[in-house]
Formats: C-alpha cells, structure tokens, sequence
C-alpha cells in the first residue's frame, strides 16, 4: 500500500518568503537580482558574517582587555 506525500507546507508554519516580508533579510545577505533561466529564481550575495556566522569586529588594540 503506498503511503500518503506529506504536504508540502505545513498550515500555521510560516513561509520563508513571509518572514522575509515581515522581519526582512538576514543580515550579511542581500538580494542580487534574478537569474536568465526560464525558472527565474532569485539570487543573492553573502558577506562575511553569513559565510561563516560569526558578526566580523574590529581586531583588538592596545593592552588586553581581560588583562
């Protein structure tokens, strides 16, 4: 017996383009225009801070600030 395919959106979860909407992009990322394929999906750059997570500061100077 085949089981059923669940549905592709669950009711009451929001949709990634939804919170887009609502809150914005995430920071590091920006939109960057849509692709020359018939599908057009759209596509963006990254920056630093979402390539690798991490909210990039200004190097340290001076003494040790623990120190």
């Amino acid at each position: 017996m085949a089981e059923k395919e669940a549905p592709a959106h669950v009711e009451g979860v929001r949709k990634g383009e939804e919170m887009i909407d609502e809150e914005g992009r995430e920071p590091g990322r920006a939109h960057a225009g849509y692709d020359d394929t018939p599908a057009g999906r759209p596509h963006g750059t990254s920056d630093t801070r979402d390539d690798t997570g991490v909210d990039p500061q200004e190097p340290v100077t001076g003494t040790n600030p623990k120190g």
